[in-house]
């Protein structure tokens, strides 16, 4: 087996960035990413943006889904995501999970459809842990996630008008 080129601990912005980089580069299909509430410090960055922006154009069936446990002033604080996701509303999707439902876990997480994690922190720390996809985790939080997702509302609400 080969071991993932980046495996661990990770801490600070920039690193949290090419971890996000690299689950997103790896993965051939679909991202799933789940956060409580999500870090406008990292999910409205450039970068990021620009690589979720090129994930979901470099193919037909690309699939983006974004679960978001409070999404209060998501369209204030992380702008450009809504933009992305007016713009290519079927490539990115955007779900709150219903009132009184279990989430699929406590911390951040952004999964590959290889199985690589890139697990955050949370709290406002920005750091977190990237799991390599042979530890074998990713289908256990594809599980969760997954079950989420299917009871979970889409954000109609954030949707662009067509005026």
């Amino acid at each position: 087996m080969n071991a993932s080129p980046f495996n661990g601990r990770i801490d600070g912005l920039d690193a949290v960035i090419v971890a996000a980089t690299v689950v997103l580069q790896a993965s051939s299909r679909r991202i799933c990413l789940f956060a409580p509430k999500l870090e406008a410090r990292l999910w409205n960055q450039p970068a990021i943006v620009d690589a979720l922006r090129g994930f979901a154009a470099s193919g037909r069936e690309r699939e983006i889904r974004i679960l978001v446990g409070e999404p209060a002033d998501l369209a204030r604080d992380c702008g450009a995501l809504v933009a992305l996701h007016q713009r290519l509303p079927t490539a990115l999707q955007l779900r709150q999970p219903l009132e009184g439902d279990e989430w699929p876990a406590q911390h951040p997480f952004l999964l590959g459809d290889d199985g690589a994690i890139l697990r955050l922190d949370g709290d406002g720390r920005l750091g977190g842990e990237i799991i390599a996809p042979e530890a074998g985790q990713g289908r256990v939080f594809q599980a969760r996630f997954d079950g989420s997702w299917e009871r979970a509302r889409p954000m109609s609400e954030l949707r662009a008008l067509g005026i």
